[in-house]
């Protein structure tokens, strides 16, 4: 079993090193490319550097590598497995949801195989960890749990990324909805309140609410624009907002007095959920007064009284 999990890490590992260092010259490329951007007096391109340096490690050390292996495996694969994986893809539309409401920029290639690599390592972990105590044979019991494990850590981050997401999203709301509706009593049209808006703030709503102007700008209808936006974002509050101006615009009504309404009605939402979790913060309280405090409190009480019963009994 040990030598069966050290081929496996070795085969994994040769096959890394292939698919991102197969190209001959490939980086060298890179490289001169990078450095004729450096010494070029074009201002453009140095604040395109500039820009690249901002992004975060992720995408400029770890995601060229991730997209690099999966074009390089794609082009490896047959092509009938090929087209299956393509037909795949089309039914994967929840997957494409999830990442997108995670706020992961990657397609699901990319993410595919950064979880194969988890699944993977974790396997070959849990494995190695198996052989060391001496299960022998047992030893695939590891790698199961190793596999299992790394499938409920990738599904645990991406829910909690999501929820929290959501969450700043809703945290975010009310104030968005008051820049907006003052900047529309103010005189400006949706579009013009909305990049005021774009421009003032930031965050996952914003973001969402950057992609709706640019669809509106290159044509596309304005409430169609919008109800994407809601799908995107799946919040109740969002679709009320966005079914309200919807609604507005197609009945002629002033969306004036709509924003108004539905910021004083989300900042009203907002304070009843903060009271909301304060009250239950009273009962979580209980839980560590009750197995952490008491006990100790009972010992420091009760303690004194115990040692003089067992010397009297004595």
């Amino acid at each position: 079993m040990a030598g069966f999990l050290a081929i496996a890490a070795s085969t994994l590992i040769f096959a890394v090193i292939v698919l991102l260092f197969g190209s001959k010259g490939a980086r060298s490329d890179i490289v001169r490319k990078r450095v004729h951007d450096i010494l070029s007096d074009d201002a453009q391109k140095a604040a395109s550097y500039d820009e690249d340096l901002s992004k975060p490690i992720y995408e400029r050390l770890v995601k060229p590598y991730i997209t690099l292996l999966s074009t390089k495996i794609a082009k490896y694969m047959p092509k009938g497995r090929r087209a299956d994986s393509e037909n795949k893809k089309l039914r994967s539309d929840k997957q494409k949801k999830m990442l997108r409401q995670a706020g992961m920029s990657m397609s699901i290639e990319e993410y595919s195989l950064i979880r194969f690599f988890v699944l993977a390592g974790a396997a070959l972990f849990f494995g190695l960890i198996s052989v060391s105590l001496g299960l022998g044979s047992r030893a695939f019991l590891g790698v199961i749990f190793g596999v299992y494990a790394g499938y409920t850590v990738l599904r645990l981050n991406l829910t909690s990324s999501i929820s929290k997401r959501r969450e700043t999203m809703e945290q975010q709301m009310p104030d968005v909805l008051d820049l907006l509706s003052v900047n529309v009593e103010a005189g400006l049209g949706f579009e013009q309140a909305l990049l005021q808006v774009i421009g003032h703030f930031e965050g996952p709503l914003i973001d969402e609410l950057t992609v709706t102007y640019r669809e509106i700008t290159m044509g596309r209808v304005r409430r169609e624009a919008l109800a994407l936006f809601a799908e995107r974002c799946e919040i109740d509050e969002i679709k009320t907002f966005v079914g309200s101006i919807i609604q507005a615009e197609q009945l002629g009504i002033s969306i004036k007095n709509v924003l108004r309404t539905q910021a004083t009605a989300m900042r009203a939402n907002r304070r009843s959920k903060v009271e909301e979790k304060a009250q239950k913060v009273q009962v979580k309280m209980l839980i560590p007064m009750v197995g952490l405090i008491f006990p100790v409190l009972l010992i420091v009480l009760l303690g004194p009284a115990v040692v003089q019963m067992i010397h009297v009994l004595r």
